[in-house]
């Protein structure tokens, strides 16, 4: 089976395009762009349709159509490998003279476009309360990926502290997990947060 690799080229492109929409995405380099999208996004490519050769007659023009399919190639987006090259010097390098947000947030936010993008088909605006929010819940999860939510929001103002930024009030937090969940970045039930490791999604 061959697979159409070309396919694959092109997606990620596009995936280079979604993480540059933003206004953080625009103060990113090219090769921080590259990094962020080979860290967080894997493209599987479709399997090359194959080649058919019919012959054409004047009855078989009255039959009923034919279609073929080919099996699509998916996108793995996995909040793990983004988040593990948060501490990358390359990345931690850009300096806040050129982003308004700490670089650890900037990579976040990044990765927030391309989700919304691949998961929902459209980009939209993102602020740092959520990229701080889904950084906080990752970087104090539990073993099974999760973190009670309102230990999530006195985390997320620790961390916001850490990046000199003001803290949230519970109204903002809550919207934060609230749009995160829409997302399907994460789940909530029962109070308790889990952190959606990968999503996988075909094209």
């Amino acid at each position: 089976m061959e697979y159409d690799k070309d396919a694959a080229r092109a997606k990620r492109a596009q995936l280079l395009e979604h993480a540059a929409l933003g206004p953080i995405g625009q103060k990113l380099s090219e090769d921080a762009l590259r990094q962020l999208v080979d860290a967080f996004a894997r493209v599987t490519p479709p399997a090359e349709p194959e080649i058919t050769l019919e012959l054409i007659t004047i009855s078989s023009l009255y039959d009923a159509p034919k279609a073929s399919s080919r099996k699509p190639g998916n996108v793995v987006l996995n909040w793990r490998k983004l988040l593990d090259i948060v501490p990358d010097v390359s990345l931690a390098g850009l300096g806040a003279a050129t982003l308004p947000v700490a670089p650890q947030v900037a990579v976040v936010l990044a990765g927030l476009y391309i989700w919304n993008k691949v998961w929902r088909g459209a980009v939209e605006e993102f602020s740092d309360v959520e990229a701080v929010t889904i950084l906080a819940l990752w970087e104090h999860r539990n073993g099974k990926n999760k973190i009670p939510e309102q230990e999530g929001f006195v985390k997320t103002n620790e961390v916001r502290g850490r990046y000199t930024l003001p803290p949230l009030t519970q109204g903002q937090y809550a919207s934060a997990v609230n749009r995160l969940t829409a997302l399907q970045c994460i789940e909530l039930e029962d109070g308790v947060i889990w952190l959606r490791e990968w999503v996988q999604k075909k094209y």
